[in-house]
């Protein structure tokens, strides 16, 4: 049996391998990179649903080449859904972008890297 889907996410690194951002005016907006592994073979588009307040809350990925991925910035945690779709229908997974980014971390942590995720799980 397949695993389930599951989204994560990676912080991008500047040249330093530090997470990249750009500064806000209360907070940092680190740049990040989402995508969802184990979809279906068929999957041929991934919506990602994000939180209320970005410009464009609503972004579709159709690059299985680079595993549907999205790029965005982010100061705060909130919870990311992604609608996988394929010839099958629609599957739904949801988690916290904390969550996404410790998973796509996962094996190795920088201080830096963890220093960030303490930011987002803050706000």
């Amino acid at each position: 049996m397949k695993p389930a889907p599951v989204i994560k996410a990676v912080f991008e690194l500047d040249e330093k391998g530090q997470p990249a951002f750009v500064e806000g005016t209360d907070h940092r907006h680190y740049r990040i990179r989402l995508h969802v592994e184990n979809v279906p073979e068929d999957t041929y588009a991934v919506t990602y649903l994000l939180h209320e307040t970005y410009y464009n809350p609503v972004r579709e990925s159709r690059d299985r080449t680079v595993g549907f991925t999205e790029d965005l910035t982010s100061y705060g945690d909130y919870t990311v859904q992604a609608k996988i779709r394929s010839r099958e229908g629609i599957i739904a997974v949801a988690t916290q972008l904390s969550a996404a980014l410790a998973a796509g971390h996962a094996g190795y942590v920088s201080p830096e890297i963890e220093s960030a995720l303490k930011e987002i799980r803050a706000h």
